[in-house]
């Protein structure tokens, strides 16, 4: 045999031996790793897809909550965990794209030490309101705090969240000053508008709708370009003039510790895809507010790598400090 057909003998064997180990992973259990606490935000996403992979998989996915530090103490436990496919995460915003930007220290390197599998939904935030604001859409937000600079006050769940980015990204493109008030978590930021102690905020959709539908809360409009399909009637922030290049969503993505053969990687992109597409699967998410997606992983990695552009520029333009 020549030295070009025994080359060519070994790149498929090669080939096989991958494609073969794709098919018989996992062999055992699988860890998704949550970075936030059970119940809210990022969990009951990855609960509903980790049942659905079980089943398909036809090995338990186990889901393992690691709040704290704003997503980074979970994101340095799967960024640390072996590479074999078997420790998964389902990250938000924070922890992938925006805390390297503001944190000093991290001990994982996001870019180069965690993998990007495929962004699971994005999620739009919707900026609201007391009933008792004198203001009832963005438009006329804008021009009651040019006439009132730094008396609207706006709640975020903490500095350097994406709630609190999109509240600075709605000051830099309206040219208004809002008061910035950080609280610990999404929750009482939640309370306290609900309470009228603070002007307005941004919240996740699935969060804010059912006040908005009660009229607690007064939706001023969504983060997305268009409206969700679970709020057709709240406009977008980006149809106010002034403000069309508004545009920022929270989003949850799936990630693996760098090291991981592509194959696993391409087959969990693959299944997680499908998964996101099943019929049951695809309603729960949208009567959420969440927008499945499953895109393939290159065109995830482009879309992070704008992601954490944009952040960034919001962050350094706003000097935002740890």
């Amino acid at each position: 045999m020549n030295v070009s057909k025994l080359l060519a003998a070994c790149v498929i064997a090669i080939g096989s031996i991958a494609a073969a180990g794709a098919q018989t992973w996992p062999a055992k259990p699988v860890r998704l790793v949550v970075p936030y606490p059970a119940g809210g935000g990022v969990d009951p996403v990855a609960r509903l897809v980790g049942q659905k992979l079980a089943e398909r998989w036809k090995q338990p996915v186990i889901v393992d909550n690691k709040p704290g530090a704003s997503g980074s103490i979970g994101a340095s436990y799967v960024a640390h965990a072996a590479p074999d496919g078997l420790t998964i995460m389902m990250s938000a915003t924070a922890e992938v794209a925006i805390n390297q930007f503001i944190m000093e220290k991290m001990s994982y390197n996001p870019e180069t030490d965690l993998v990007p599998v495929t962004l699971a939904v994005r999620l739009p935030f919707v900026l609201v309101t007391s009933p008792s604001r004198p203001y009832s859409t963005a438009a006329e937000l804008v021009a009651y705090v040019k006439k009132n600079p730094n008396k609207v006050t706006y709640a975020s769940s903490g500095p350097g969240t994406p709630q609190h980015l999109a509240a600075v990204l709605l000051e830099q493109l309206s040219g208004v000053k809002m008061i910035h008030v950080p609280y610990k978590g999404v929750a009482p930021s939640i309370a306290d508008l609900l309470a009228g102690h603070v002007d307005i905020g941004f919240a996740g959709l699935p969060t804010a709708l059912p006040h908005i539908q009660t009229a607690a809360l007064k939706a001023l409009g969504v983060s997305s370009k268009t409206a969700s399909a679970a709020a057709p009637k709240i406009p977008p922030l980006a149809a106010t003039p002034g403000l069309e290049g508004f545009e920022l969503n929270q989003w949850f993505g799936v990630f693996v510790p760098a090291g991981t053969p592509d194959t696993v990687v391409q087959r969990i992109q693959k299944d997680i895809s499908e998964v996101l597409q099943m019929p049951d699967v695809k309603e729960a998410l949208e009567k959420q507010g969440a927008q499945p997606s499953g895109m393939p992983t290159a065109e995830f990695a482009a879309y992070l790598k704008s992601e954490r552009k944009k952040f960034e520029n919001i962050v350094k333009s706003a000097n935002i400090q740890p």
